[in-house]
């Protein structure tokens, strides 16, 4: 009974350890299915997670990679932009240039507009000082007394001009009585030489003005042509005068017209015009012909003031030698008597040196002793300079001799 109490106790130990073993057994297997099923859930939740996390990985790389994209974008930009200013530095630098000289041209055309207009205001106002100064002209030129006086004066001009000096070279209204009645031309030029030149002004203008006015050229060559008619009439008028008989003039008068286009208008019309003046012993003149013939008279005035002072030279030349021929003597004289005081003086100084200071040497050898040294003086030796220049009337003083050089 022991026995198998004890078997029974054991297999109930035995049961019970098998249950508990059993027990764990499911238990374990319970537990490993939850763990198993947890390790699923987690290695799910793990994978979404993950699957999660590699979206948002490529998601961050496509990020990044747009950014790379846009920062390589704006850095090739940026070096572009700054290659691209460098370039247009000197474009820019070159449009700044044009800039400031556009300005300063604009400156400089207001500048040159504003003196433009202040010029064209200036002309403007000569223009009307012209034009009345003109309409006065004409006015006053419709006297013939005023244009009489008007060519006087422009005669009196040319003189002052040519160099020619009232009340030594030339006389204005000269009278003087000729075979055909009293006379007096306007100006009477004296010659260098000798003889006169006499000038009288004429002012033909009536038919000269028509012919300026004038609009068809039928009314120019008509008007022309008694203005050369008028011309000529002047100068037979003036030849009638005979001005030449009282004087020591050549066989002409000049008759002086101011204005050139008065003898190139009568001329355009008569060729011969000239020819039948000369005949007459008239000269026609302008400003310019008389003028030329004014200065060659004050040419020959120059020419016979220096023939003039050459003759006073030469006067003042042999004053000159006459005087120096004086001094010349004078001067022998005066060396003649250097060269004796030398001569005196050197026999002196010879004799007191052999009678006086012999003896002196002999006292002062005894003893006698005195409070000076005596010296004698020094002969004069330096000869006086001999010169042979002579002053012959007409021929060329010699020279002086070699010792002088």
């Amino acid at each position: 009974m022991d026995t198998g109490s004890a078997l029974i106790g054991l297999f109930i130990v035995l049961a019970a350890a098998i249950g508990l073993a059993a027990g764990w057994f499911l238990a374990s297997l319970a537990a490993a299915r939850q763990f198993a099923e947890r390790e699923a859930a987690l290695v799910s939740e793990s994978q979404l997670q993950l699957a999660k996390a590699q979206a948002e990985v490529s998601e961050a790389q496509g990020q990044a990679r747009l950014l790379q994209s846009e920062r390589d974008k704006l850095q090739l930009e940026q070096s572009s932009g700054k290659s691209l200013e460098d370039r247009l530095e000197p474009m820019r630098e070159a449009l700044e240039g044009l800039r400031k000289q556009s300005h300063n041209a604009e400156v400089e055309r207001a500048k040159t507009a504003a003196e433009l207009r202040t010029q064209i205001d200036g002309v403007q106002r000569n223009y009307a000082s012209l034009e009345t100064a003109t309409k006065q002209l004409v006015a006053a030129m419709s006297s013939g007394q005023t244009r009489g006086q008007w060519g006087e004066m422009q005669l009196e001009q040319l003189l002052e001009h040519s160099g020619l000096v009232e009340g030594v070279h030339f006389r204005r209204q000269d009278s003087r009585v000729t075979e055909t009645g009293g006379a007096r031309p306007d100006v009477v030029v004296d010659m260098p030489g000798g003889g006169e030149i006499l000038i009288d002004a004429k002012f033909p203008f009536d038919a000269y003005w028509r012919a300026i006015q004038a609009q068809d050229q039928e009314a120019i060559d008509v008007n022309l042509r008694k203005h050369a008619e008028d011309v000529l009439a002047r100068a037979k008028e003036l030849s009638g005068k005979r001005y030449w008989e009282s004087t020591t003039s050549p066989e002409f008068v000049v008759m002086f017209l101011p204005l050139e286009s008065l003898l190139s208008s009568a001329l355009e019309v008569n060729g011969l015009l000239l020819q039948e003046v000369f005949a007459r012993n008239v000269v026609l003149a302008t400003p310019t012909t008389i003028l030329g013939m004014l200065r060659t008279i004050q040419f020959g005035y120059q020419r016979k003031l220096m023939a003039d002072n050459a003759e006073e030279i030469r006067a003042a030349g042999a004053e000159m030698l006459n005087r120096l021929e004086k001094a010349v003597e004078h001067l022998s004289v005066l060396r003649r008597g250097i060269t004796g005081a030398v001569k005196g003086y050197n026999d002196f100084v010879g004799s007191f040196d052999s009678r006086v200071m012999v003896q002196a040497r002999r006292m002062k050898e005894l003893g006698v002793v005195s409070a000076t040294e005596l010296d004698i003086p020094a002969d004069i030796t330096e000869a006086l300079r001999d010169s042979r220049t002579e002053l012959p009337s007409g021929e060329e003083s010699s020279k002086d001799s070699d010792t002088d050089r």
